[in-house]
């Protein structure tokens, strides 16, 4: 028997341990082994969780608080990858580690979709969208605070 369907953020949120372990593989090849490790420690532990976080919080919001929440999310991204940056890490780094999330996102909602844990393919296409976009935001976010800083 199915599961009621839910959220793509909602399964991202209790899949978060799948997700995690999905990134750091991800990761691997893709960025400087320094920063695979710190994103594989308990830091990089509570940097996803902020980013799923912000991602449940863009999708349950009514439209007229979104603009709030992603500049929130944008202005605390710039400052993490400031702060990536002052640490030694790349924009390269930074931006390839948000390509890896996404590719990690993928692989775990194929999960939920093999276990019949997804909304209709329509709904879960908007969301998708919208997901895609958030993770886009905060790649140009760390952009500008890299051509800002640098």
């Amino acid at each position: 028997m199915s599961t009621p369907a839910r959220s793509l953020a909602l399964i991202l949120r209790d899949r978060r341990d799948q997700l995690r372990e999905r990134w750091i593989a991800a990761l691997e090849g893709r960025v400087d082994p320094d920063y695979r490790e710190l994103l594989a420690s308990p830091l990089g532990e509570r940097t996803l969780r902020t980013i799923v976080d912000d991602l449940v919080a863009v999708t349950q919001a009514e439209e007229y608080e979104v603009p709030g929440i992603r500049r929130r999310v944008e202005e605390q991204a710039a400052a993490a990858a400031a702060h990536w940056a002052s640490l030694g890490f790349t924009t390269r780094d930074v931006v390839s580690g948000v390509h890896a999330l996404r590719a990690a996102v993928l692989d775990v909602l194929s999960d939920a979709l093999v276990q019949d844990q997804m909304p209709s393919f329509g709904d879960s296409l908007e969301q998708l969208k919208v997901l895609d976009e958030s993770l886009d935001r905060l790649v140009c976010a760390s952009v500008t605070a890299a051509e800002r800083n640098g």
